[in-house]
Order: structure tokens, then sequence, then C-alpha cells
């Protein structure tokens, strides 16, 4: 087993992980493409994890495995998505950014889904005094939409409160702006969108499973300003529940998209 290497406070935790697989590999002799063969990988994604793009918690425990790091990997990635807010909603953004599938429940459109002006609108109202970077941080958020615009674009299967068409956010205009947007984006094969009545019981936050190219399923949640990853797999079944009775009771997708353009008249001028 390699020499355990201590944590330098002053390194980022990708970095220690990068540095963890760099130096096992090399003890062994080992070229890159000789360790993405041993965990049925590629040397382009070794080379990735490398250079401080860590692995999913699958890959991990097989690089953990393969190296004989005695589960020291594995903790750390489960560590790494456990520590902050802040640092849950990153390590969720980059694995939904090449997630194979993506199930949601949210009682606003979730940010993959909205308009320059919704996400605008909501980024003011969290915000009151002005701190962020808000059209930074839309322009980001815009970004991050370009996921569906790829060769191979993730299948979503939205359940949207039902609030979040009825109740204004910002103006009039931008919620019509926003309903006609998703109903546009309903017309791609991969995009689903089911309204969940304000009769039908709901949780107090969103709720999102992806399902990652590896296989292996996660879970996010988040409240106002509390938000938590999951990768172990029982943690992921039980949101995996919530979620599916969510959809169960919410209205068709064809009885959705009439209720989207409903939707349109209650905000008119």
């Amino acid at each position: 087993m390699p020499a355990e290497k201590e944590i330098d406070p002053s390194e980022s935790l990708e970095s220690f992980i990068a540095d963890m697989v760099r130096d096992a590999r090399k003890q062994r002799g080992w070229r890159q493409q000789d360790l993405a063969a041993k965990v049925f990988s590629s040397t382009t994604r070794i080379s990735e994890i490398e250079n401080g793009d860590p692995p999913d918690l699958k890959l991990g425990r097989q690089l953990d495995q393969v190296l004989e790091l005695g589960g020291r990997l594995a903790n750390l990635l489960v560590i790494r998505d456990r520590v902050a807010f802040r640092d849950y909603a990153q390590g969720f953004l980059r694995d939904q950014a090449r997630a194979r599938s993506i199930y949601e429940f949210s009682l606003v459109v979730p940010g993959l889904l909205q308009t320059p002006a919704y996400a605008r609108a909501i980024m003011r109202l969290e915000d009151p005094d002005g701190v962020t970077d808000i059209d930074g941080s839309v322009q980001r958020r815009s970004e991050r939409q370009a996921i569906f615009d790829g060769p191979q674009p993730p299948w979503m299967w939205l359940v949207l409160d039902e609030w979040a068409l009825t109740k204004v956010m910002g103006s009039r205009k931008v919620m019509r702006e926003q309903i006609e947007w998703l109903l546009e984006a309903t017309q791609r094969p991969f995009i689903n969108v089911q309204v969940l009545r304000t009769d039908r019981a709901v949780i107090r936050g969103s709720v999102s499973l992806l399902t990652l190219a590896s296989g292996e399923q996660t879970a996010y949640t988040e409240g106002f300003g509390t938000g938590r990853y999951m990768v172990e797999a029982a943690e992921v079944d039980v949101f995996r529940k919530i979620y599916d009775r969510l959809h169960a009771d919410a209205l068709g997708v064809d009885e959705s998209q009439e209720f989207m353009r409903d939707a349109l008249g209650m905000h008119d001028d």
C-alpha cells in the first residue's frame, strides 16, 4: 500500500485527490493507460482525475481497490460532497453537466429551464443586499443549459409545482416568457414536464436525481440556504421514492401542457 499522504490545509481537496491517484500510479510504475485498463475507464478520464477533476464514487472505489488506497479515496469523495452548501451545489452542478438522465421536482422553474429574466428575478429576491454578481450568475446558469444542445442531451423529467406557474416572479411579462419557453422546451423529445396541482401533497424543497455515465445514481436536495448532495445508494433510494410519489400525483404530460397554456392567460397585462 502506498505511504499515506497528509492533507495540506492550503491544498484543495480536488488537488489532493489528483496527487493521491498520480503518486499511487507512479509508485507501481504504471502509465495512465495501464491504470485506465485496470478500472475499465479511459486514459483521458485518468488524465482528468490527475489534473483535478475527481472521479465519481463508483470509479473512485475501483481506483481505491486497484491502487490499494485502503478506502481513503472513496472516503474523500464522500467528504467532498458533504462539506457545505456551496460545495454541495458545485458537486451537483459538475455531475449534472455530464448526467445521462435528470429527474427533478421543484417549487420553482429549475435552472436548466429558466429564462435569463426569470433567473435574474429569483436571484434578486434571494440576494436583497446585492452582494452577488447577478449578471455573471445569470450568464453561468444560461451557459449550463447548453447540455441540451449537444449530440447526446440528457433525458430530463421535471415535476413542477403549480405555484411555479401561477405566482408572479419578477413581472407578468417575465412569467409569460418563462411559460412560453417551458412549452417550447417540451417540444424536444428528451424534456418532459408534469405539473403537480396544489391539492396534492408536496415537500418543502427541490429534489434532483442524476444518473451518471457510469450508471451511478446520485441525489441532490435543496431548501432555502441549505443543500445536500448524496452519493450513497441507501440515501439516494429514499429520495427516489419521494420523487416517485410526487410524479405519480402529477398531471399527465398532455394535461400539464394544457395547464401551462392556461397559465399564460393568468399573466396577461
